[in-house]
């Protein structure tokens, strides 16, 4: 066991406390109203965070769990809620749990469970055999799913460019179920955002995280075809419905064979334009577009991707928070550039995913899409309801 001195909030101290989010908020009133089985479901509902060593996570070994001593002599294990993340420290990375893990993997019953010290949030809860006993049976009574839903730090950025950019990764957020708006210790855990850049992005450095970054914010992640086809769609005519499908074929192949490309490239852009028009009526049954809607373009999903991208660097350590806030910015800017509403970018961002990814069988690479925008369009607490398109 590692132990670190009572961690005091001296700043706190002298300012009325605001709840980070209506979570705290819930835990606050339940604490004050000693209703320590109340206090138990509404963890049930969100995940923990530990404190652990950089070093040992990144060895891959043993871990250690941190513990303090609290102000009546008692030692604890002591975790956070995600609007009471403690600011970077060196040497220190967050890890995710959930109650259940805790209740499962408890070092050492002598150990309470001291959950937000030194917030109103908080209160210390014994973990004796019988107590977590208790936490497995809220966290069953709970179950395990929750809905997905839009989750904002209400002391974070709300109004803004930063708020505006950060929404702009929203479909991600709301996904993945952590804040919108935060540029913080980490996106989810550190351990997992690692694994994620590296497995997925082949990222592991910072000069690789540089040039993904790069690549995402000059839209050059996705295959280019989707975009041409797009492009000339666009400068052809402003409404669809004037436009018909073999104008916009034969327009593509003319482009085409200005520049000379090869026969596969003008095969590709074909079959691109049949699953553009396919997925645009499908987008319409189901809302993403309006009834005589249609997507201006698919840059949306690398912007909308490289503030998440942003947020994982950031997460695991490999760019400073200054970085990662000025792709955010960069990234919001070019969206403001690309589109003309919320409702406009969800939908070049949806196309964007689903060429991408989906093979017309609007499964979960689109119905993961699908949800979110829903959801964003239609949440009163949506940053696509409460921050301006042109917000700057």
């Amino acid at each position: 066991m590692t132990s670190t001195p009572p961690r005091t909030r001296a700043l706190a101290a002298r300012r009325p406390w605001q709840p980070p989010t209506e979570l705290e908020r819930r835990l606050r009133d339940a604490s004050l109203a000693d209703d320590e089985k109340g206090y138990l479901r509404i963890l049930t509902e969100t995940d923990l965070y530990l404190y652990q060593s950089k070093d040992e996570v990144d060895a891959g070994g043993p871990r250690h769990w941190r513990t303090m001593e609290d102000e009546l002599g008692n030692w604890c294990v002591t975790v956070c809620t995600a609007g009471e993340r403690l600011p970077r420290r060196a040497g220190w990375v967050a890890a995710c749990r959930t109650l259940e893990d805790l209740a499962e993997h408890w070092p050492d019953a002598r150990f309470s469970l001291y959950v937000n010290p030194g917030s109103p949030s908080g209160m210390r809860l014994r973990a004796r055999a019988w107590d977590r006993r208790g936490w497995r049976k809220a966290a069953r009574e709970a179950g395990v799913e929750h809905p997905p839903a839009v989750l904002t730090k209400l002391t974070g950025p709300r109004s803004g460019p930063l708020a505006h950019a950060l929404a702009c990764g929203a479909h991600l957020s709301v996904t993945n179920g952590v804040l919108w708006n935060e540029i913080g210790d980490v996106y989810r855990d550190y351990e997992r955002d690692v694994h994620l850049l590296r497995d997925v992005w082949g990222t592991g450095t910072p000069q690789e995280w540089q040039r993904q970054m790069n690549a995402l914010l000059a839209a050059r992640n996705s295959p280019p075809e989707p975009e041409l086809a797009l492009r000339v769609r666009r400068e052809l005519s402003r409404d669809a419905a004037t436009l018909g499908a073999e104008a916009w074929r034969r327009a593509c192949t003319a482009v085409l064979d200005e520049m000379a490309a090869p026969a596969e490239a003008g095969a590709a852009v074909q079959e691109v334009i049949g699953r553009i028009l396919r997925y645009e009526a499908r987008f319409r049954a189901d809302g993403l577009l309006p009834p005589d809607g249609y997507v201006r373009s698919a840059v949306g999903y690398d912007y909308g991707r490289a503030v998440g991208f942003a947020r994982w660097g950031l997460s695991a350590r490999l760019c400073p928070a200054e970085a990662a806030e000025g792709a955010i910015l960069r990234a919001g800017a070019a969206c403001r550039e690309a589109y003309d509403s919320w409702e406009d970018f969800s939908a070049g961002y949806a196309l964007g995913r689903v060429l991408r990814f989906d093979t017309e069988e609007f499964g979960e690479w689109y119905t993961a899409v699908l949800e979110p925008h829903r959801l964003l369009t239609r949440d009163e607490g949506s940053p696509w309801r409460t921050v301006g398109w042109r917000e700057a």
